[in-house]
């Protein structure tokens, strides 16, 4: 269990690290609409790697979420101001003055800018992450994406007051709130942008320096070129390297916007970001 910076409480696990010298924790920060066990094959392998790993659900996501989702009162944005800062602060204390590392999957990645506590991570990791706007997406899933965003998603909120899974939403059910700042955010080339002098006005996009490694795919239709270069322009202060891989660099006909964590990639894709998180913290191979 992990407790919010409101109290409210989280389900999350632990990977601990087997080898005998630690290297550092990691927090595994998912993606909209994915459950923490889709993360624990990659866990596991850090834990294997010597990383002391933490995987969780959201509020309104996965076990966090309340039987009754239509009651759910959770923002998307609560997912950064309020429960992955909880996650980082929980690693930190977990490290013991170990370095402590951050993954994002897509909107794990972009709420990075949202961490107060930052600092308490040597380095940063974004996965498939980039903005969300539908017109920047690929086709034909951009059509799919207005669909979703204009027709599918206010019609089963009006309904049933969350957008359950199914009928082209192959994730989580999303909780009211949760679609409605993120479907705001995809369907204006700004994003969260002109949220950040208002209620999000207190973010840390600018003040964040440390080195992070941006992977992304070729034929992710949502982490397009255009897309994660969008999201690159809100940390106009860090230390970035992009890495972007092809399917044929992996051996795979399809990545896509999560085929990463599949754990036919150890050798092709997680061997190499970890290797990159091994060489910024200063630790043995």
């Amino acid at each position: 269990m992990l407790r919010a910076l409101d109290g409210r409480e989280l389900a999350a696990n632990w990977f601990d690290a087997r080898i005998d010298a630690r290297r550092g924790v990691v927090v595994l920060n998912a993606a909209t609409g994915f459950p923490q066990t889709f993360y624990f094959k990659l866990a596991d392998y850090l834990a294997e790697r010597g990383y002391d790993t933490l995987v969780y659900d959201y509020r309104g996501m996965g076990q966090s979420a309340p039987r009754r989702l239509a009651g759910e009162a959770a923002r998307m944005s609560d997912w950064g101001l309020l429960d992955m800062p909880a996650a980082l602060d929980a690693a930190a204390q977990r490290a013991q003055g170990l370095p402590v590392v951050t993954l994002g999957h897509s909107i794990g990645g972009q709420f990075l800018g949202l961490l107060r506590n930052h600092a308490l991570a040597r380095a940063h990791v974004q996965i498939a992450t980039s903005v969300g706007y539908w017109r920047w997406e690929a086709a034909p899933f951009k059509y799919l994406a207005w669909w979703f965003w204009r027709v599918h998603g206010p019609l089963l909120i009006a309904l049933k007051g969350y957008v359950p899974t199914g009928g082209g939403w192959a994730g989580l059910p999303l909780p009211r709130g949760v679609f409605a700042e993120w479907r705001r955010w995809c369907l204006r080339p700004e994003h969260f942008g002109p949220d950040l002098v208002t209620y999000l006005s207190a973010n840390v996009f600018a003040e964040i320096r440390a080195p992070v490694l941006t992977v992304a795919f070729t034929d992710d239709p949502i982490a397009t070129r255009r897309t994660v270069e969008g999201i690159n322009r809100f940390f106009p202060n860090v230390a970035r390297e992009s890495r972007w891989y092809s399917p044929a660099d992996a051996g795979v006909k399809r990545i896509g916007h999560e085929g990463f964590f599949s754990s036919k990639h150890r050798e092709t894709l997680w061997r190499p970001v970890v290797d990159w998180i091994d060489a910024r913290l200063g630790v043995a191979a």
